[in-house]
């Protein structure tokens, strides 16, 4: 199956190619400051289709329209219906993939947060950094938060780690609980709220 993986830009206004394969996650109130709008969503359709550069015709990649269906919004306004537009993707035998970069599977719940959508190689803040699944614990049913590699999060300061680093709340408490998704929402909301009203003497002057 021909593989061809994405090492420069082919859109307008995307991110380097440097960018898109080392991001460096941002703190917690970086991410939340960055983005445009966070949601809680299902993933409804993943649609691929080969697409032409609006700067070179003659340059074609491939695209992926993920239709999300949108059970929480947590700050901002996303429009309705929401559909993020991805680089890369499968058309026939032809992968393109974007290293890093999250995949979205219909019927998976996840927090989201977008910046940039049409406008980056993967509209999400600090792309990889920006996409946490959501998974039910097998026991307890309850809804917890995973970083994109799958680690539990226990802190939402745990967003700011090197993806392969345990959360330090663990290493301080091994029999600490992980966030619920609940946990994880209200942290995000709280964090917006401080930012903006930081921000609302500033413009009075």
């Amino acid at each position: 199956m021909p593989r061809l993986r994405f090492l420069l830009p082919l859109l307008l206004g995307c991110l380097p190619a440097a960018q898109a394969t080392s991001v460096i996650a941002p703190d917690f109130e970086n991410l939340v400051a960055r983005t445009d709008y966070t949601v809680r969503v299902e993933v409804v359709a993943v649609s691929s289709s080969w697409r032409e550069n609006p700067e070179d015709p003659a340059q074609r990649y491939i695209g992926t329209s993920v239709e999300l269906r949108v059970l929480e919004v947590i700050t901002g306004q996303p429009p309705s219906p929401l559909i993020l537009e991805v680089m890369g993707g499968q058309v026939g035998p032809d992968v393109m993939t974007v290293e890093g970069a999250p995949v979205f599977r219909v019927g998976e719940e996840s927090i989201l947060f977008v910046q940039g959508n049409g406008r980056q190689v993967v509209p999400l803040t600090a792309m990889m950094h920006g996409f946490y699944p959501v998974r039910r614990d097998a026991r307890t049913g309850e809804a917890r938060v995973l970083r994109c590699n799958g680690k539990l999060v226990y802190s939402e300061h745990d967003v700011m780690l090197p993806l392969g680093a345990t959360s330090g709340v663990v290493m301080r408490n091994p029999r600490a609980k992980p966030l619920t998704a609940a946990d994880f929402t209200a942290r995000i909301r709280h964090t917006a709220a401080a930012l903006a009203e930081r921000e609302a003497p500033e413009l009075l002057h």
